[in-house]
């Protein structure tokens, strides 16, 4: 069969396929907990949401690009596509569809990045032997379906040029014509093939640099339940043309975070409810402390500063704005660098099992596990057991900063440089909680396997919390 007349049955299957999809809630919605995991590869993550994931609470993973990518060993080749096959050195089509399988098994959605406003920017051959130019990709886009700007090097050299941002090449990178009928189509099979595999939604890469009006014509055409998350950086062109479509991500939450958490006395009344709609609106907005390009290029927290980037996510997962996504990668030193690889150039199973605490000494390749560590799993527990309610009896004294949820939750965070003990007020009931931060989110036998913090009769909750530290109760984890 000849590659043009199959991609045209699959679509058709694909259009099929979403006439008679079952539509129902998006995963990626204010009451949900996600996690990006950088470059694992599918056999591991499918593992990771039976074992650790789907019991810890989280809902949604963000997963790395699944197609076709140009070979070589650096972690940006998989944003550099040559074919919609789904065959990667994170794995096979089949180990794909087992791990969207599993996961979903365990109460985990699978959401993938979406690399479509570009293919590779040279002919290096694609991982699965897929032969290809610049412009050219046999049976799939030829020369007229990339955008060709009038800019001097055929770049981007004008940022605040709307047209420039979205009709010339980011990096080197084979702009698609995303006004062409013809261009969305082959998109639209490509994004459909994976719904029909189970995907729940997409992190749209580089969605600015695709006109809006393009870029909803996509969206329309997927099912109605399909969850986005739109990559979109800066203020130009405007985001909120995004934002009507799907989430987008907040750099400025991310940016927030690095300034309140590499100093000291900042955090006072950063939870109060006025200080929160200084931000921009929460509506529709997926909050991180770091993602796979930032933790690289020196604008946010990553494993290195490891008690900072545990606090940050800890704070990330205590107050009621947006929805949170952790990130979970792997150690580095060269920014270009892959986690590590086997002798067939794939990457090499994750293992978590020394990482459930702050580590800023790991050896490169290997993958750090942030969302294991306590800090952070046992916050997605409580942030579940807080649900929707209101920031109450904030307490704040120097670099100690407490509040509670409404009367299902209290936590106190201290980034200060020496412990702290004292009695907090909290608006829970008297008796003994489970810290679920020294503990993590689980119990053994039904029992704390944290610190015990007692709320005494008046509501004072009497707390020890170390330097660079953060201690968190719920009403769900009332021990007596």
């Amino acid at each position: 069969m000849k590659p043009i007349k199959a991609i045209a049955i699959a679509i058709a299957a694909l259009i099929s396929f979403s006439a008679c999809a079952p539509v129902g809630p998006k995963v990626v919605a204010e009451d949900s907990v996600g996690v990006q995991m950088f470059m694992w590869n599918w056999n591991s993550v499918a593992a990771e949401c039976t074992d650790f994931l789907g019991p810890a609470g989280y809902d949604w993973v963000l997963v790395s690009p699944p197609e076709e990518h140009i070979l070589g060993d650096q972690w940006w080749t998989h944003y550099q596509p040559t074919s919609y096959k789904l065959d990667s050195n994170l794995g096979t089509r089949e180990e794909f569809a087992n791990m969207v399988s599993t996961c979903k098994t365990a109460g985990v959605a699978i959401i993938a990045d979406a690399v479509i406003n570009h293919m590779a920017a040279s002919d290096v051959n694609g991982w699965a032997g897929t032969e290809h130019t610049k412009y050219d990709y046999p049976g799939l886009y030829g020369e007229t379906d990339f955008h060709h700007c009038d800019s001097a090097s055929g770049g981007i050299e004008d940022w605040n040029s709307v047209d420039q941002v979205q009709q010339c090449e980011l990096l080197g990178l084979s702009d698609l014509d995303t006004s062409k009928q013809s261009v969305r189509d082959k998109i639209i099979g490509y994004l459909k093939d994976l719904r029909s595999l189970g995907v729940a939604g997409f992190r749209v890469d580089a969605a600015k640099h695709i006109a809006a009006a393009e870029l909803k014509k996509i969206v329309d055409a997927m099912p109605s339940d399909t969850s986005w998350i739109f990559e979109v950086i800066g203020t130009t062109p405007d985001p909120a043309d995004y934002k009507a479509m799907g989430n987008t991500f907040s750099f400025n939450w991310m940016s927030q975070s690095t300034q309140m958490f590499n100093s000291f006395g900042s955090l006072n009344g950063a939870a109060d409810p006025t200080a929160l709609t200084l931000f921009e609106d929460s509506a529709n907005l997926v909050t991180m402390v770091s993602n796979h390009d930032t933790e690289r290029n020196g604008e946010a927290l990553n494993y290195r500063d490891a008690p900072a980037f545990a606090l940050a996510n800890a704070f990330m997962l205590s107050v009621p704005y947006g929805v949170p996504m952790v990130y979970s990668g792997y150690a580095f030193s060269e920014n270009d660098a892959s986690p590590n690889l086997g002798a067939d150039n794939k990457v090499l199973d994750a293992s978590c099992s020394k990482f459930a605490s702050p580590v800023d000494a790991v050896t490169d390749g290997l993958f750090v596990c942030q969302h294991r560590w306590n800090e952070i799993a046992g916050m997605v527990a409580w942030r579940h057991a807080v649900g929707n309610t209101a920031v109450l009896k904030q307490f704040d004294d120097g670099n100690v900063y407490a509040f509670s949820r409404g009367e299902l939750g209290f936590i106190a965070f201290n980034n200060g440089d020496k412990k702290y003990e004292g009695s907090v007020k909290t608006t829970l009931q008297p008796g003994v909680y489970c810290d679920l931060i020294s503990g993590g989110f689980k119990s053994a036998n039904g029992k704390c396997k944290g610190d015990a913090i007692t709320v005494d009769a008046d509501q004072n909750a009497i707390v020890n919390v170390a330097s660079k530290s953060v201690v968190a109760i719920s009403a769900a984890a009332q021990v007596r």
